[in-house]
Order: structure tokens, then sequence, then C-alpha cells
């Protein structure tokens, strides 16, 4: 099996201060959907899904910092695998001017930096929201094969529209679900790490290999959920024909698809259609899991939610190697896509 080896996963949610606790959480259905202090033009109570422990006062950056800390946490004994050298790091945040607080990077990632203990050196900030992560995880899987990082790269997401702030924003914007928008999101947050070896490197590091990225792809939306017009999923399409005409990642059709997305119509029609362009890489029959179902509309911070679903061995009640397609789009029209398959239990 060729493709770069995931060793580690770290994850904070509000169903789940951990890796472990939050895929229980979701596999068991669990929610943490709660009426906020934030009201509505009809004085109604924004509903929001948010980690209980932080805050309500905290800003958007001080929520993402939180959460980003404990996420590290997960993966803080893979950094030290790699003695003599610090782990390159790939971040993926939320795109800016998106209907939400703004946030501070430089605090962020000082923040990280100084959790990592000198573990950590960032390559590169991607602020493109849900397509964030998949941005990152395809440079550092260029940068690991090409030599430039060492034998192992973190590669992480983290948001939060959890804030009083955003929450304001989204209502005014009446983005969130609600009487005046049955067709809007519940805003989440998330935060995750996800650390990946060079193909073989795993067992020379004495880690344990969850899974294995066989293919990543990009590509950009003309007609994204921003422009307010029907989706024809261009985008979407074209990062799904990439992963088909993969030599590696389309060799056959993945087990499952789960997305990124929150819950409105626009992301449905929108998979649909790249759907049925690319039917030889889906599933038979077809089953879609979305991250809103779980988390809301956790943004940049879905993905490694999702790609920890995906490596989840109790997801899959058969043995063997499972395959799954995970995919984001941003709101703006960036999109990202990669195929994932799960390692069996030795």
């Amino acid at each position: 099996m060729s493709g770069e080896q995931v060793v580690g996963l770290g994850l904070c949610t509000p169903i789940g201060t951990s890796r472990h606790m939050t895929l229980a959480s979701l596999r068991a259905g669990l929610v943490r959907f709660a009426e906020t202090e934030v009201l509505d033009d009809l004085g109604h109570p924004v509903r929001a899904s948010r980690l209980g422990l932080l805050d309500t006062a905290l800003s958007r950056t001080e929520r993402m910092v939180a959460l980003a800390r404990q996420a590290l946490v997960g993966v803080r004994p893979v950094l030290t695998a790699q003695p003599r050298e610090p782990v390159l790091l790939y971040l993926g945040l939320p795109e800016p001017g998106a209907g939400a607080a703004a946030v501070e990077q430089q605090a962020l990632v000082a923040a990280l930096m100084a959790e990592a203990g000198g573990r950590l050196n960032v390559v590169k900030v991607y602020a493109t929201g849900r397509a964030a992560f998949f941005e990152a995880l395809s440079t550092a899987r260029a940068d690991l094969r090409s030599g430039r990082t060492g034998a192992l790269a973190l590669v992480g997401a983290v948001d939060s529209l959890g804030d009083k702030a955003s929450l304001e924003a989204l209502a005014a914007a009446r983005l969130h679900l609600g009487r005046q928008n049955p067709d809007g999101r519940i805003p989440g947050e998330a935060a995750g790490f996800v650390a990946l070896a060079r193909p073989g490197a795993s067992r020379t590091l004495g880690l344990e290999t969850m899974g294995t990225l066989l293919g990543t792809s990009l590509a950009v939306e003309p007609r994204p959920f921003t422009r307010r017009e029907p989706s024809l999923a261009e985008g979407l399409t074209e990062a799904f024909q990439h992963l088909r005409r993969d030599a590696v990642a389309g060799a056959r059709r993945v087990d499952g698809v789960l997305a990124c997305q929150p819950g409105e119509s626009f992301w449905g029609t929108e998979f649909t259609r790249a759907y049925l362009r690319n039917a030889a890489l889906m599933p038979e029959p077809l089953h879609v899991g979305v991250a809103a179902e779980g988390l809301g509309d956790a943004g940049a911070g879905a993905a490694p939610a999702m790609m920890g679903i995906a490596l989840h061995r109790a997801r899959w009640r058969e043995g063997g190697p499972r395959r799954t397609l995970v995919y984001g789009c941003s709101d703006s029209g960036r999109v990202g896509a990669c195929v994932v398959e799960m390692s069996p239990k030795d």
C-alpha cells in the first residue's frame, strides 16, 4: 500500500476533549446543540454546539487556542519520536470575512508553539475554512515526498463559531438555523491534529499506523455559497475526478464518504451533482456522513474530526482495510478532498 501513514490523531470538540471521547460520542449519536445567550432578530436564542468547559465570555481566538491546545495533547507523544529536529506544522484556519469574528493568527500560533515546547515549527497557515485542512495536508504530503521535512509532519486545523461576536454576526446575517432561516446552520467548533509519516517510517519511529493517506485533491468552485446562486458543483466535481484518476486513490471504490459541511440544502445539492459525475468512485450503496449531524458547523476544524471517523476501527464491523473519501468546501469556494484507508488490526 503506497501513501503517507497516519501515526497520530488528537481531537477536541464539544462532545469530547480527546480523540477517543469524540469518536465514541459521534458513534453513539451524542450532540451538544443548545440554546445560547445570543438572541436573533425575533428574540429567540441562537443554538450552537459549544464545548461546555469554556467560558462563554472568551473571544473566538481564545476559544480556538483552548481547543487547539487540548487537541495537541493527543499527538504530543508523536512529536518526541523525531528527537533531533522539530516537526513541521501545517495549520488550517477559518477563512476571513466569512460572517464571524476575526481571528488573531499570530496569537494562536504563538500559543501552539508554547504548548509544543519547541517541538514544532510552523511551515504555513492556510486560512481557507473547511478546505484549509486539505490544503495543508496536500502540502505536507508533497514535502514528505520531496524530503523537505523529516520523517514526520503534523497537519492541523481549528475553528470556533461559538463566541458571542461570531454568533451575533451569524444571527445578523440570518445564517443560523431558526424561524427566519429553516435551511440554516448550527454554529460549532473543533480542533484536530493528524501526524503523518513518510511511507515505511512508522516502524523505524516505533509508531502505530492508524491508516494511510492514498490521495489528496484541491479545486475552486466558481459559484460558491457566498454568491447565493444555484451550485453547479464544478469545483467538487473536479476534486472527485482528480481522485478517481489517481492511480492509488482511485484504484477501487471507496467504502464511505464523509463531508465537512453544514446542514444547508446547498451542500447536499452540490454533492449530488458531483457524485453523479463520479459514480465510479463512490460506494454502493451510497452513504454520506455529514459533520453537521454531530458537530454543527465546525468550519475548518471539521476535517480532522471527519478523518478521525474514517480511521475509527469501531466504525467498521468487519475486519480488513476500509477506504473513505473525506471532503470539505468553504463558503467562498475553496474545495479539498482526500482518500484515507484505515489500517486493520494486526
